[in-house]
């Protein structure tokens, strides 16, 4: 039997509908569920887009984006949060956050034409941006609000973590390197006469770990307030140790806001992961191979 062209028409236009549906769908197929709301393999390309533009050295491969999944996962249940509680995202701010991003390049034609070429469209940027400052919102109630630091907590964790805090030795040195040896000793002997350090030597603070190997040995073998002309690879140097600082335990008053700040942090990721815990008991959620 011969089709006649209207038929074959229809039956390619069928098959290629078909090849595009199931196409789309090994492209943009659902690979977790949160109570009701879906997160597909496109949203999790679209997330991954938005990282990777805001940051060019992540990189992206299939342990990062099961990580990435997670976090969407959380995000779902925190924005459902918000959605239940009737938040929204004040316009003004979007507008602000798109304004403070496309600065960075010279136009805002470039910056649509650089969204583009990442795979991104100004929509989904705007989209992410709202949920971010819905996130953060919702983190700051619920998990922000109910940390607290008391200087007792500080104490204790200097007095237990001493070591910690200990400052390396360090050495302030006067340096200078010549090509000739001639020009190093005509200024090792006007140095030895006027102290002019600064004429032609570069005064330094410096950790002693942090020294050049061959440099550290000449210093290592120096007295405060000595100087001496050394020739070192092509170089000749002359070094004056000005002072030797020993290693010591910074005080509790120099270190108590980086002690606040690392409790703050492992008070935060406690509590985030109870407040998350709880959430992920309360939701369906399924995640699919």
């Amino acid at each position: 039997m011969r089709f006649s062209q209207k038929v074959k028409g229809a039956l390619l236009v069928f098959i290629f509908l078909v090849y595009f549906f199931v196409k789309a769908e090994s492209i943009n197929r659902i690979i977790a569920r949160v109570n009701q709301e879906v997160i597909t393999s496109q949203d999790l390309e679209n997330y991954c887009k938005v990282l990777k533009y805001k940051n060019p050295q992540i990189k992206i491969d299939e342990e990062f984006k099961k990580k990435i999944l997670d976090t969407l996962i959380e995000n779902k249940l925190i924005l459902s949060l918000a959605k239940k509680e009737n938040v929204h995202v004040p316009p003004r701010w979007v507008k602000k956050e798109i304004e403070r991003i496309s600065s960075f390049y010279s136009s805002f034609g470039e910056f649509s034409k650089n969204l583009a070429k990442e795979g991104l469209s100004l929509a989904s940027l705007k989209k992410r941006l709202e949920e971010e400052y819905l996130i953060r919102l919702m983190i700051d109630k619920y998990v922000r609000s109910k940390l607290n630091i008391t200087p007792y907590e500080i104490t204790q964790f200097y007095y237990h973590n001493k070591k910690r805090f200990t400052k390396p030795a360090e050495y302030i040195i006067w340096i200078g390197k010549w090509k000739s040896e001639e020009e190093a000793l005509l200024a090792y002997e006007s140095l030895k006469k006027s102290d002019n350090w600064g004429k032609n030597l570069q005064r330094i603070r410096v950790e002693k770990d942090r020294l050049k190997e061959e440099i550290k040995k000449v210093v290592d073998n120096l007295k405060e307030k000595e100087m001496v002309m050394k020739e070192i690879g092509e170089y000749f140097y002359i070094v004056y140790l000005e002072k030797k600082i020993p290693s010591m335990i910074s005080s509790l008053e120099e270190v108590k806001e980086e002690i606040y700040s690392l409790l703050e942090e492992k008070k935060f990721t406690e509590l985030f992961k109870k407040w998350i815990e709880k959430l992920k008991g309360e939701a369906l959620i399924k995640i699919y191979e």
